[in-house]
């Protein structure tokens, strides 16, 4: 590579990786904001939130590569005409090929760097994505160890420590524990979580556990006899013991008798309240959090984060196989025809400004016409790719696009196709322009 080209090769390519910087850190500034809670919740650090998060960068780089690549041509080229050079290098006997080898050359690898990230690298980042986040959301340990705060662990169990040291060990700790009918309260002065092969545990010191409920709320509903059934009640068991002429005397102690059960309900009633209520003090106590993990079997793992031998050949009882067969054959063709559109930007762009033209010329027209057209050819891949789910006949469709715009603008580059403007909408432009120059003179 000569010192012309690399001259034009070190242009392009610091433009285009100015660029992807920009906009990747750009929007993964405002993609991150979704993962806030990894560290308002979830108890991580800032450095664990930006390792995760950029898991999401290789995505991000291959969406915006070919935009980039385009920019980055229309700027070098741009450059370079506006000094004056293609005019010189045109003079001097180079053709626009040749002005355009060592872009040629930045495309190709730009191409082949989508293609790898498409294949393999972007899978990848989001299965790594998808387990860190996992990790996140299951480490039990640094969610439940916020001092000062009660944290909500599980529907009806809440936690808080007043204060973690160094080595981990959890002073003032409260625990309330309402999954269950019978709600426990655990207050200890010290604790300390322990992972072993059983499980997760937190081991209490010096506490007590408060337990309340369970069959009290069933005794206190119990519906109670009124005092006339009382009454009657009375009658009969004392009609039943003097048999033989004493029933007329059994309305008289019927009162005391009637008393007699509601007394006994009450007692009961209060009996089964202090069963029901109870209080136990421990000196060492175990408890299980392991439950609280969450579990990772059947999780849904999407085509896009398959490797690309599993999505060339899935087995038959995958979900998608089986509810949505498309979706493989979406994602294959997507990863594998990634690498063909950088080449078709580039190829706008060049079609459209490499031919030398001097500073009287203006490029206004021709950079008004490759934004639409690159516009026109990104729409037409989204709408190939949301078209493979439903209809493999759109498969060659999605190769053929960039092939085909990659063609038609080396022709014209070639200068066997001209592409201008109507002629009336030259003539308009001249006659304003001609009225401000007036104007301008005047």
């Amino acid at each position: 590579m000569g010192r012309l080209d690399r001259y034009i090769f070190s242009t392009a390519a610091v433009a285009f990786l100015g660029v992807v910087v920009v906009l990747a850190g750009m929007i993964w500034a405002t993609q991150a904001l979704r993962q806030l809670d990894l560290v308002t919740s979830q108890g991580q650090t800032i450095l664990a939130f930006i390792a995760i998060t950029s898991l999401t960068m290789p995505t991000l780089v291959l969406v915006i590569a070919p935009a980039a690549l385009f920019i980055a041509t229309a700027y070098t080229l741009l450059k370079l005409n506006g000094d004056s050079e293609i005019v010189v290098m045109a003079a001097a006997g180079m053709g626009p090929w040749r002005l355009l080898r060592p872009l040629i050359l930045l495309a190709i690898l730009v191409s082949l760097f989508c293609s790898s990230l498409a294949v393999h690298v972007v899978p990848a980042s989001l299965t790594s994505f998808r387990e860190q986040v996992t990790k996140v959301r299951a480490d039990v340990v640094s969610f439940v160890a916020q001092p000062g705060r009660f944290v909500n662990l599980t529907q009806g169990l809440v936690f808080h420590v007043r204060e973690r040291s160094a080595n981990g060990v959890m002073r003032g700790i409260f625990i309330n524990d309402a999954r269950e009918k019978e709600v426990s309260t655990y207050l200890a002065d010290r604790g300390q979580i322990v992972e072993s092969k059983a499980g997760i545990f937190l081991v209490l010191e010096n506490g007590s556990i408060h337990r309340r409920g369970g069959d009290l709320w069933k005794t206190e509903a119990t519906p109670q006899p009124t005092p006339e059934e009382a009454r009657a009640a009375a009658r009969a068991k004392l009609a039943a013991q003097n048999s033989g002429g004493q029933a007329a005397k059994a309305s008289e102690p019927a009162a005391p008798a009637a008393a007699a059960p509601a007394a006994d309900q009450k007692q009961g009633r209060s009996d089964s309240k202090a069963a029901n209520s109870s209080v136990v003090e421990f000196q060492r106590y175990a408890f299980d959090l392991s439950s609280l993990a969450p579990d990772n079997k059947g999780v849904d793992i999407k085509p896009m984060e398959r490797p690309l031998t599993y999505v060339m050949n899935p087995p038959p009882e995958d979900m998608y196989v089986r509810f949505f067969p498309g979706r493989y054959r979406e994602e294959l063709h997507k990863r594998l025809s990634a690498g063909l559109y950088p080449m078709a930007f580039f190829a706008i762009a060049a079609a459209a400004l490499a031919q030398p033209r001097t500073t009287r010329q203006s490029r206004g027209a021709a950079l008004t016409a490759i934004i639409p057209a690159m516009g026109l050819v990104q729409i037409g891949n989204f709408a190939i790719a949301g078209q493979l789910k439903a209809n493999a006949a759109a498969v060659p469709l999605i190769y053929a696009l960039p092939v085909v715009t990659v063609i038609i603008c080396a022709m014209v580059l070639q200068g066997w196709i001209r592409l201008a403007p109507p002629a009336a909408l030259t003539a308009f432009i001249d006659s304003i322009r001609a009225r401000f120059s007036r104007r301008a003179a005047a």
